[in-house]
C-alpha cells in the first residue's frame, strides 16, 4: 500500500511538471525571474554602499574679481572631491527646475553682491537641497559644509554664513519622497496586471465564451475590460492618497488636475501594457508570473522607492526607457514640489505618446487573443 502510494504521487509530480514544462512562458519565468531578482539587489546594494558624483548646481551671480574667485574655489573644492558632479549657472530658476526634475540634488548661489560683503568681512552662500531623499540629502549637506570649511579664499572661511533650505515649506522626512511613488505605483501596476488576471481566469473558467457569443462587438470587450481595469487603479490611487495625507501627514503643493492627469495617463498606458501581455498567454498562472517578471524589476528601477542615484549607471540607462521612472518623476514633481507644466511636459508628452503606441499595437493582438 505504501510503495503504491509514493508510486501514484510521483506519477503525479512527474505529470504536473510535464504540464508545467509544455507551457513555455512559465518555465522561462521560473528559470529568469530568480537571476533577475539576485542580479538587481546585487547591484543596487553594492558592498561598497558608496554614491558618488552627486549632480549639483552652482549658481554664479557677482561677477566680481572676489565673487568669482570664490566661486571658481568652490566648484575646484567639489568636483575634486568626487561626490559631487558640477554644473554652473547665472539662473536660479533654471537650477531650480533641475532640482524640481531631480537631474541635481542642491543648489548652491553665490548671490549678487558676495564680493563686496566679503570685502566688508562677511557674506552669505545660500544653498538650496533636494529634501525628499534624507540619506543624499545628508551626504549633500556634510560635503558641502566641509568645502567651505576648506575654503581659504578671498577671506576668512569664518566669514561665510552657509545657509540651507528646501524648495519646500516645514521638514521633510523620507516618506514625502515614498508617497508619491507609492500612489503613482499602485495605480497603474493595478492596470498591468488586473487586465492579464481577469482575461486569463474568464478563459479558464469559459465565461469568456460567454462573452463572445454575445451580440457585443469585441472592441466593446476589449475597451470595457480596459475601463475596468481603470476604475481600480484610479481608486487603489485614491486610497493610498488620503492614508498618506491623513496618517502621515504628507503635504500637497502641485496642481490637483495635473497630478490627475499624470496618474491617468499612467493607468492608460499601462493598461495596454496588460493587453499586450495578456495576448501571449492562455492561463491564469502564466499571466501570474509573467506580470511579476514585469512589474517586480519596475518598481524597483523606477525611483518609486530608491533614488535612481543609487543605481549604477547601466541599471540607470534601463530605468530610462521604464514608463514608470516617468510616472513616478512626474507625479513627485507635481504633488510635492509643484513643478510648472513646463517642467513635466517631456514627460507627460512622452506618456502620451507610449500610450498611443501600445494601444496601437495591443487592441489588435488582443482580439486575436480573444477569439483563438
Amino acid at each position: 500500500m505504501m510503495a503504491s502510494g509514493i508510486s501514484h504521487t510521483l506519477l503525479i509530480a512527474k505529470k504536473d511538471l510535464t504540464e508545467f514544462y509544455r507551457v513555455k512562458p512559465r518555465l522561462v519565468t521560473m528559470i529568469v525571474f530568480p537571476i533577475v531578482l539576485m542580479l538587481l539587489f546585487g547591484y543596487m546594494f553594492p558592498s561598497s554602499g558608496a554614491v558618488n558624483h552627486i549632480p549639483i548646481a552652482v549658481v554664479v551671480q557677482d561677477q566680481s574679481p572676489q565673487g568669482m574667485q570664490l566661486a571658481d574655489r568652490f566648484v575646484y573644492l567639489a568636483q575634486s572631491s568626487g561626490l559631487l558632479d558640477v554644473t554652473t549657472t547665472d539662473s536660479v530658476s533654471w537650477a531650480q527646475q533641475q532640482l524640481v526634475l531631480n537631474n541635481v540634488y542642491a543648489i548652491v548661489i553665490f548671490h549678487q553682491g558676495i564680493g563686496t560683503q566679503l570685502s566688508s568681512g562677511g557674506g552669505t552662500v545660500e544653498v538650496i537641497l533636494d529634501q525628499l531623499n534624507p540619506t543624499l540629502d545628508s551626504a549633500v549637506k556634510g560635503e558641502i559644509e566641509q568645502i567651505f570649511s576648506q575654503m581659504d579664499a578671498p577671506t576668512s572661511p569664518s566669514a561665510l554664513n552657509v545657509v540651507f533650505q528646501g524648495l519646500i515649506p516645514g521638514t521633510t522626512g523620507s516618506f514625502e519622497f515614498l508617497a508619491p511613488g507609492m500612489i503613482a505605483m499602485t495605480a497603474i501596476i493595478g492596470g498591468l496586471s488586473g487586465l492579464a488576471m481577469t482575461f486569463s481566469r474568464e478563459r479558464e473558467l469559459g465565461t469568456l465564451d460567454g462573452l463572445l457569443m454575445a451580440p457585443i462587438s469585441r472592441l466593446s470587450i476589449i475597451f470595457g475590460k480596459g475601463l475596468a481595469q481603470i476604475v481600480r487603479g484610479a481608486v487603489s490611487s485614491v486610497i493610498v492618497f488620503v492614508i498618506s495625507v491623513l496618517l502621515f501627514d504628507v503635504k500637497v503643493y502641485g496642481n490637483p488636475l495635473l497630478m490627475i492627469l499624470v496618474l491617468f495617463e499612467g493607468i492608460l498606458a499601462f493598461t495596454g501594457m496588460g493587453m499586450l501581455a495578456t495576448s501571449f498567454v492562455s492561463d491564469q498562472e502564466s499571466a501570474q508570473l509573467i506580470m511579476l517578471m514585469i512589474q517586480f524589476p519596475m518598481i524597483f528601477l523606477s525611483g518609486a522607492l530608491f533614488p535612481l542615484l543609487q543605481l549604477p549607471w547601466w541599471l540607470r540607462m534601463i530605468s530610462y526607457i521604464l514608463p514608470l521612472t516617468y510616472v513616478v518623476s512626474a507625479f513627485r514633481a507635481e504633488m510635492v514640489l509643484n513643478a510648472p507644466f513646463s517642467a513635466i511636459a517631456p514627460e507627460v508628452y512622452g506618456l502620451a505618446i507610449f500610450t498611443v503606441v501600445v494601444f496601437a499595437l495591443a487592441v489588435p493582438m488582443f482580439q486575436r487573443a480573444v477569439t483563438r
